[in-house]
């Protein structure tokens, strides 16, 4: 479908054109991902988008890929028939709703830029509804979307009314989303380099660099000879392990081929550090220290048996405060005594690390080295 208008307005369900983007879709190009279950919600959408004057509606239909998700790349091949626009207004990828960070994904991969939802960060696009569209806004909500009120009112994560008088933008790329699509999701994405922003966060130097602070104990008192390293990622604290202990005998284990690739890369040819491509799950837990930093996470089901199969002599933990306190309370329970502790308090910055419009919460870790009581 060649564009008919200067800018395209992507949603994820009938109702959300409404709901969050009524003020930028006169003269646009509207398409909704789904069609909200029904033939109704197709009708709806089509009168809504003619009411708030879209130069043209479509319903692309798409199924659900599993309960509530879409398939990204089926998306992305829908959207790649849509001519260039100059601005392409959709769905933030920190929103509650995985269907709207789908549809959020996906149309940052067609598009160079895209303009989401400014609900976490700092917009660009701000359009204050007048008296009268506010209430042409509302009057199409109450008319056409009665399903829609229906589940907001069944929804404990919703307030008790989400429909906004300001509709605020925030221009943002590709590399951007896939980092905020992780915060909020917790899915792991390796689409772009350094996906968490290791390297430019300044919450995570922080992290590193306690971090750090409370191995040098071990340098000063007991230097380990073997380290094994999970969830090595690709390897922002691996080389500051090599820096902290230079003659130790280095495991850098890391499951997905992505992040081991890189990690290879960036060990270069150090004989002493041997890079695994493996689950935690599928490796021997024995080295003089062990970490286990923001990797249980992704495991927190099988915690207490990982634990368990630990031999070692030190072991380094780092996470926010109530997976903290779990880890802690299982450590504890076989044995360990967390010697030297640090704190890096949450905060909040760009999703980047640096300039980007979305702001996403850091957690917070407590950062822990135990040995056996």
């Amino acid at each position: 479908m060649a564009n008919s208008a200067p800018h395209l307005v992507l949603v994820a369900h009938p109702g959300d054109e409404t709901f969050a983007f009524s003020s930028v879709c006169a003269g646009a190009d509207l398409v909704s991902a789904t069609d909200g279950g029904d033939a109704g919600q197709v009708e709806a959408f089509r009168q809504a988008c003619e009411q708030l004057g879209a130069a043209r509606s479509t319903v692309l239909s798409l199924p659900d890929h599993q309960p509530g998700r879409l398939r990204v790349d089926l998306l992305v091949s829908r959207l790649a028939a849509l001519g260039p626009y100059h601005r392409v207004y959709t769905h933030s990828p920190l929103e509650k709703y995985a269907q709207h960070r789908d549809v959020a994904l996906a149309a940052s991969q067609c598009f160079d830029e895209v303009w989401v939802r400014a609900e976490a960060g700092f917009a660009t696009d701000v359009h204050g509804l007048s008296r009268a569209a506010f209430t042409r806004k509302v009057a199409l909500v109450n008319r056409l979307y009665t399903q829609q009120i229906i589940a907001l009112a069944g929804d404990d994560r919703c307030c008790g009314a989400e429909v906004t008088g300001v509709e605020a933008f925030a221009p943002v790329r590709f590399p951007e989303v896939v980092r905020a699509f992780g915060y909020a999701s917790r899915e792991i994405r390796a689409d772009v380099p350094d996906p968490w922003a290791f390297h430019t966060s300044p919450y995570e130097q922080e992290r590193y660099d306690q971090t750090c602070a409370l191995l040098a104990h071990l340098s000063r008192d007991a230097t380990p000879t073997s380290i094994l390293e999970l969830g090595a990622c690709e390897g922002a604290m691996t080389r500051r392990l090599r820096a902290l202990f230079p003659s130790a005998k280095l495991r850098a284990v890391e499951a997905n081929p992505v992040f081991a690739r890189r990690l290879r890369e960036a060990a270069g040819n150090d004989p002493a550090t041997e890079i695994v491509e493996a689950s935690l799950l599928d490796v021997s837990l024995s080295a003089d220290l062990i970490l286990l930093a923001e990797v249980l996470y992704f495991v927190a089901e099988q915690l207490p048996e990982i634990l368990a199969r630990m031999r070692a002599r030190y072991v380094l933990t780092s996470y926010d405060t109530t997976f903290d306190m779990r880890v802690s309370r299982c450590l504890r329970r076989s044995g360990w005594v967390d010697t030297f502790s640090a704190q890096v308090l949450p905060r909040f910055e760009p999703v980047d690390g640096g300039t980007s419009a979305l702001i996403v919460r850091r957690p917070g870790s407590m950062i822990r080295l135990w040995t056996r009581a």
